[in-house]
């Protein structure tokens, strides 16, 4: 069979101007349905959002917690190092706060300075000094340093102390150094050292 005739035979079909009552309801539900459909998404996408966003706070907050709990048990071992009785655990001490810490921490930066004037160790002395510093603008450090060279009597002490101080270009280590250089008790290789840091920084 021809499709015109196909048509032809069928065609009160393909004229009728009413639709079922039924098919007028499915329409309309469907199209309710596609039309929700985009709210009900967007809603369940904000939800998940939401406690996802949720998690992540926890997980945050978790994650601070532990690391402000190590970083205090980790400076508690330090300070514990930095005053214990043996000269290794010291010389420890100093070393970690040299190798692991960038900031700086009063409490530990204190007991660093009062290694610099009272330990009996030179060589934690020495590793003091390095780690003083690693904070060259902080004027307490830069006092001390200053302090601890007007009272040094250990030559190795004290050519450290005066490189530490050349390198800062620290001005106010001038009479020290030159109280040093006129001592005739000093070690001459304590001297030289002196008068090259008195150059360097009247440069």
């Amino acid at each position: 069979m021809k499709i015109k005739e196909f048509i032809q035979e069928h065609k009160a079909a393909f004229t009728s101007d009413k639709m079922s009552s039924n098919s007028d309801a499915n329409f309309e539900a469907l199209l309710k349905s596609k039309l929700h459909q985009p709210k009900k998404q967007k809603l369940l996408y904000l939800k998940y959002i939401s406690i996802a966003a949720c998690f992540a706070v926890v997980i945050a907050s978790i994650f601070w917690f532990q690391n402000t709990v190590k970083s205090s048990q980790n400076k508690k071992e330090l300070l514990a190092n930095l005053n214990a009785d043996s000269a290794g655990k010291r010389l420890e001490g100093v070393y970690k706060f040299n190798d692991e810490y960038e900031k700086e921490d009063k409490k530990i930066i204190n007991r660093l300075c009062s290694l610099l004037h009272k330990d009996d160790n030179a060589n934690v002395k020495i590793a003091t000094i390095d780690a003083l510093l690693k904070f060259p603008s902080n004027e307490k450090i830069r006092k001390n340093l200053i302090a601890a060279l007007e009272n040094e009597e250990t030559p190795l002490v004290q050519i450290k102390l005066i490189k530490a101080l050349s390198i800062l270009r620290e001005n106010r280590a001038q009479k020290p150094l030159e109280k040093l250089i006129n001592n005739e008790e000093t070690f001459p290789i304590v001297k030289n050292n002196a008068t090259l840091a008195m150059v360097e920084i009247n440069k």
